[in-house]
């Protein structure tokens, strides 16, 4: 096998779209292509599915305000050795996720009667005394999805985090003098997440795992 190597060259050939002049081109680059599409941070939509024991129930889509994209975290493994220090990445975690709703009243299958449904599937605060919570993951746990679309409502890219479960839910703080709207935060943690790009339909390739030699 060839050796790679992360090395600079001493030679860097000039890149595409170089000046005549041999200086780099200071324009926007791809960025001109026609065909680039930026995805905007106001078409997305984020639901959730979970389990109510047998049956299924969600979280509407329709009342979600402020959300974010998951976030990976790596341990960072600091090896000693003389007057030497190095780092390895460790162990990845995925951070708890936020998402903001719209607090209503009314109308048919608003959040906040679909967020206090899971959470007493979780932790049944309806009933103080028995106080019960969900032994098994089949009576709590969800599957939350994140798709991002473009302006004619075709899906770019989706985030599928499962495992899901309510960590925090705020209900948020009331005040006499301001005419903003009552909202909810929904802090989430979650197991696993499976990303799919969709435009362009490409997959997410790691480098070959290769055993020690």
């Amino acid at each position: 096998m060839a050796e790679c190597s992360t090395e600079p060259d001493d030679e860097i050939p000039d890149p595409p779209g170089t000046c005549v002049d041999g200086g780099m081109n200071m324009g926007l680059g791809a960025l001109e292509n026609g065909d680039i599409i930026f995805k905007r941070k106001f078409r997305w939509t984020f639901e959730v599915d979970y389990c109510c024991n047998s049956s299924k129930a969600f979280v509407p889509a329709s009342f979600v305000k402020m959300g974010n994209r998951p976030q990976i975290d790596f341990e960072e493994i600091e090896i000693n050795y003389l007057n030497g220090k190095m780092f390895l990445p460790g162990k990845g975690t995925w951070q708890p996720l936020s998402i903001t709703y719209y607090d209503v009243s009314g109308g048919t299958g608003d959040a906040t009667t679909a967020l206090l449904s899971w959470i007493a599937s979780v932790y049944d605060f309806t009933n103080p005394r028995c106080l019960k919570m969900g032994s098994s993951s089949n009576s709590y746990e969800g599957v939350a999805t994140i798709k991002l679309y473009d302006g004619c409502g075709n899906i770019l890219e989706s985030w599928v985090l499962d495992g899901c479960w309510p960590q925090s839910i705020n209900w948020g703080d009331l005040d006499m003098s301001s005419s903003d709207e009552c909202t909810i935060e929904l802090t989430l943690r979650y197991r696993s997440v499976n990303y799919k790009s969709f435009c362009p339909a490409v997959d997410i390739v790691a480098c070959p795992c290769e055993p020690c030699a």
